[in-house]
């Protein structure tokens, strides 16, 4: 294997969902470091056409503690409430990950011909940003986690903070690892190659 692809894999094979977390950054590691990161996969993520319907959000603080309450409260029963609970009181922040949907209705009206591939190809676009979101984060020191309350977390935003255009795709809880993650196994999946 080549030298120059090796740090990429190693790091995508090290990324795994870390729950526990307490709610501060590495030393190392200020709130700038994460935006910075995180916008720069947002601007350079390919998107169909180049449409660059990726766009993100980060809640720290009182935001993030009031927006994840919001989530718990919406939440009826006690089965579902464990993980927002975690997320409200040990994560230090939230990477929230939104399309404008406004600008894939523009591309479908645009080029007709391609309407219905356009939203698949949102999607794909804004998982890549979130899996390269996470890894980078987790290059950084930082435990992460992903998860899809998305239209809790929506209604729970500071009114005017996204256009009604914008819907919310997932959620990358971020903090400081506490432990590591548990151990991953694997299936049987190789990669063959047709000549």
């Amino acid at each position: 294997m080549s030298s120059k692809v090796a740090p990429f894999l190693s790091a995508i094979s090290a990324r795994r969902s870390i729950y526990a977390l307490k709610p501060e950054l590495p030393s190392n590691i200020g709130i700038k470091d994460v935006q910075e990161t995180v916008q720069t996969i947002i601007k350079e993520t390919p998107t169909s056409f180049n449409s660059q319907t990726n766009r993100a959000l980060i809640l720290t603080g009182d935001v993030h503690k009031k927006v994840w309450d919001s989530v718990l409260n919406s939440i009826e029963g006690d089965s579902g409430k464990k993980r927002p609970t975690s997320i409200r009181d040990e994560a230090y922040g939230t990477v929230v990950f939104l399309v404008n949907d406004e600008t894939t209705k523009a591309f479908q009206e645009q080029f007709p011909i391609y309407a219905s591939y356009f939203p698949p190809f949102a999607e794909h676009s804004t998982g890549a940003a979130q899996i390269s979101s996470w890894t980078a984060l987790e290059l950084l020191g930082l435990g992460a986690h992903l998860q899809h309350y998305n239209d809790a977390v929506k209604a729970a935003l500071p009114a005017g903070t996204v256009p009604d255009t914008w819907s919310v795709h997932a959620q990358l809880v971020f903090g400081a690892p506490v432990a590591p993650a548990t151990e991953k196994t694997y299936i049987e999946n190789p990669v063959k190659i047709l000549e």
